[in-house]
């Protein structure tokens, strides 16, 4: 009887927690459209250890005319600090125009520089979290609901969703590691719902932009460089293997990037600048780290804890 019980519970359990986390991706899906398909235009504040920076970010959806009704989505984002980089995006193309520069374009669905959480679809969030609802609180004068995105790896950062309980629309993005400690805050101080496209945005549909993306650096050397990555952490690939070329930082004998399908992690080795020994930093979520080896240095920058971007750093050979 007692086992009988017990197997009762452990199905209860079971089912528990299937049921709380399909309630979880059902309400980061409501967020994700909100983001997608709103017109909106928010103020949000980003905070990396004692750094703080305020941006303003617009978006929205253009009807086009005819019988047709071609549909276009268009987005700003704007530093709100000073003088910086404005962003854009139409549809897939995203612009990057700095002060007394020429205009950047970029293939992409969705600016890099806003929380990736957001934006890539729940089944490849899946594969490397669990979505979990937590309690309600307020939040910005508004009722927020909390979803934690659990890693299953313990090793990879989490992140906690407060979303607005009326809209879905994010209201607040922490990311945190296995201690739950905060890396990373992203958090909106005003938020505006706007029944069409924000007149700012106007002028960006017929806007004279680049119709192609800028062009990668290419190859400048027809010798295979002579190293290998021989390790990378779970859930990452090889996306990109570039061959030995210049950078404003000095020549790169060899370089990867490695993705998850959310984040990017980037690893250089150049020629050694003489440093005695390893050096790292942190940038909110954001690890930096410089090893040096026999007669070359291996830097790591990316979304992981030291000891991954350490062990990246030596599988370099």
């Amino acid at each position: 009887m007692i086992k009988y019980g017990v197997g009762l519970l452990l199905v209860w359990l079971t089912l528990s927690q299937a049921v709380a986390s399909e309630d979880g991706w059902k309400l980061v899906k409501h967020s994700q459209q909100a983001v997608k398909t709103f017109n909106f235009d928010v103020s949000f504040v980003q905070q990396k250890a004692n750094h703080v920076s305020t941006f303003r970010w617009m978006h929205g959806i253009h009807q086009g005319n005819g019988a047709l009704g071609i549909q276009t989505e268009l987005e700003q984002l704007m530093t709100q600090d000073g003088y910086g980089t404005d962003t854009f995006r139409r549809d897939n193309f995203v612009y990057y125009a700095a002060p007394d520069a020429p205009v950047v374009a970029t293939l992409n669905s969705s600016i890099k520089e806003l929380p990736a959480i957001l934006f890539k679809s729940p089944e490849v969030l899946a594969k490397l979290f669990d979505a979990v609802p937590g309690s309600s609180v307020a939040l910005s004068g508004r009722n927020a609901q909390l979803v934690r995105l659990a890693a299953r790896d313990p090793s990879r950062y989490s992140y906690w969703l407060w979303l607005d309980a009326e809209t879905g629309f994010p209201l607040r993005v922490n990311t945190v590691n296995e201690e739950n400690e905060v890396l990373e805050s992203w958090m909106v101080v005003h938020m505006q719902l706007k029944p069409s496209l924000p007149a700012e945005l106007v002028g960006l549909m017929n806007a004279q932009l680049p119709a192609e993306p800028a062009a990668l650096p290419t190859d400048v050397s027809s010798v295979a460089a002579p190293f290998t990555l021989s390790w990378v952490p779970a859930g990452y690939d090889i996306i990109s293997q570039h061959q030995p070329v210049m950078t404003r930082s000095g020549r790169v004998m060899a370089s990867w990037l490695l993705s998850d399908g959310i984040h990017q992690i980037s690893i250089f080795v150049q020629p050694s600048n003489g440093i005695a020994e390893a050096q790292a930093f942190r940038d909110g979520a954001t690890t930096i780290l410089v090893v040096p080896q026999q007669n070359y240095d291996v830097t790591v920058i990316g979304p992981v804890n030291p000891k991954i971007a350490n062990q990246l750093a030596v599988a370099v050979q």
